[in-house]
């Protein structure tokens, strides 16, 4: 699955390809249906990982899930800020079908959801953790609900948190990984009968970042590389240089300061490894290890000084790509996956391990056909939107952006420039690839997103 194609292959077949991949639909019915433990961080940008190439950060739970199962190197969000992206996991579908698109947007009430449909196969279904969505987990399917958050951002020393469907929330005092790890631990020893699919929701590494001490002392600034495509400021003007991400901190940026802020972001993954690296000593010892479905993945990435940005409203890699871990039944070990996957796809892939079916309206594409070897790509292209102001589509090798507001596209080849440092899209010998790319995302927005 690691196997690369010629530059030409790969131009020749965005510009004869269909505008879609086909839909693949599978409910493989297994024997016993596996416990699925999803993990979800916040703003964790995919390159963040040691088991991704990282050799500056520590994530050896992590690696230890990526060594013992299948990581996938191009799994990205259709919408890359919290309450969108996150819809499209409970619903499957992009924001434009389910109504989310920002923030504050309820779920439409007749887009499906993956909890309900899991309790109709049998499963029990709990949630720890953040909730950037509209009302509250168990008014979406969840059967258990522990230290649920409900906001998008918090601070590190203690945490807002609500138990019921209508309780006040109480504030907890903790770390919240630690928090919201302490929460799926007494779920996993108590009420959540197997087989469950349990979602532990993280707001880590989301800004403000104060890491606990131990952990930012083992980023110091001057061990910190930037990397390639850091900007003191923007090449060019996106029109979202006013968004509340944007304005943490001064422009032209302080190297110095990125690396420092750089150091606690890590700090923060670090410490929520550490968390996961709990929940997978509870599921050995307590012998659920190996009939378990573990997911780890993140609802966006972050910029944090990547050309010239700070936010993750972009759609830049650092923005809409994500890291995707999976390990477990029927997962390949030491495999790396560098299929196009989009996170929306882990909600047929959720009903696929537990052999139910998938539901016609779902624009996810259950993933255990790559797993188990029968395809090598379930899409041909990622489609990703954000608000008015940004359009992509990407293929394998390349990708196309479009600045809605004021007309400008930026054309990547993305395997022979992984930074997105060379704009091709005014290159002569890219016009036709340009034009390709534009007709298909033209195609999407007429098909899917006008819907």
């Amino acid at each position: 699955m690691t196997g690369k194609i010629s530059r030409r292959a790969a131009t020749a077949a965005i510009l004869g390809a269909a505008a879609f991949p086909s839909v693949i639909r599978r409910a493989s019915a297994a024997p016993e249906p596996p416990n699925i433990l999803f993990i979800l961080a916040d703003d964790m940008v995919f390159r963040a990982m040691g088991c991704a190439g990282n050799s500056e950060i520590e994530t050896p739970n992590l690696d230890r899930l990526a060594r013992e199962g299948t990581r996938f190197t191009r799994c990205h969000v259709s919408n890359p800020i919290c309450t969108p992206s996150r819809a499209t996991i409970l619903t499957g579908q992009y924001g434009c079908r389910n109504g989310v698109t920002f923030f504050g947007m309820p779920i439409r009430e007749d887009s499906p959801r993956l909890p309900r449909l899991l309790n109709e196969a049998g499963y029990h279904t709990g949630y720890t953790g953040k909730w950037h969505n509209n009302s509250r987990p168990n008014q979406h399917g969840f059967q258990h609900m522990r230290h649920v958050f409900l906001g998008g951002m918090h601070g590190y020393d203690d945490i807002p948190v609500v138990e019921h469907a209508d309780d006040k929330p109480s504030i907890l005092t903790g770390q919240p990984s630690t928090v919201f790890t302490d929460a799926a631990l007494e779920l996993l020893q108590g009420s959540l009968q197997e087989p469950y699919c349990l979602f532990v929701c993280h707001k880590a590494p989301h800004d403000p970042r104060n890491p606990p001490p131990e952990y930012e002392a083992m980023y110091p600034p001057e061990k910190i590389t930037l990397p390639p495509n850091f900007m003191r400021e923007p090449r060019f003007d996106p029109l979202t240089l006013h968004i509340r991400d944007e304005l943490l901190h001064p422009r032209p940026f302080d190297p110095e300061l990125i690396r420092r802020e750089t150091g606690k972001y890590y700090g923060l993954i670090s410490h929520l490894d550490s968390q996961v690296g709990r929940l997978l000593d509870h599921l050995e010892k307590s012998g659920q290890l190996e009939r378990s479905v573990i997911v780890f993945a993140s609802d966006n990435g972050l910029t944090l000084g990547a050309h010239g940005l700070l936010g993750k409203q972009t759609l830049y890699e650092e923005g809409v790509r994500v890291p995707l871990i999976m390990r477990g039944p029927g997962i390949p070990a030491g495999r790396v996956c560098d299929a196009l996957v989009d996170l929306m796809d882990l909600f047929p892939t959720f009903l696929d391990f537990a052999g139910a079916p998938i539901p016609a309206e779902v624009q996810g594409h259950s993933l255990r056909p790559l797993l188990a070897g029968e395809k090598e790509e379930v899409r041909d292209s990622i489609f990703c939107h954000y608000e008015d102001y940004f359009r992509m589509v990407r293929t394998p090798s390349h990708k196309l952006v479009r600045h809605l507001k004021t007309g400008r596209e930026e054309l990547f080849e993305l395997e022979a420039d992984p930074f997105e440092l060379q704009d091709l899209s005014g290159s002569p010998e890219h016009t036709r690839l340009r034009k390709a790319l534009g007709e298909r995302l033209d195609r999407w927005r007429k098909e899917i997103e006008a819907v």
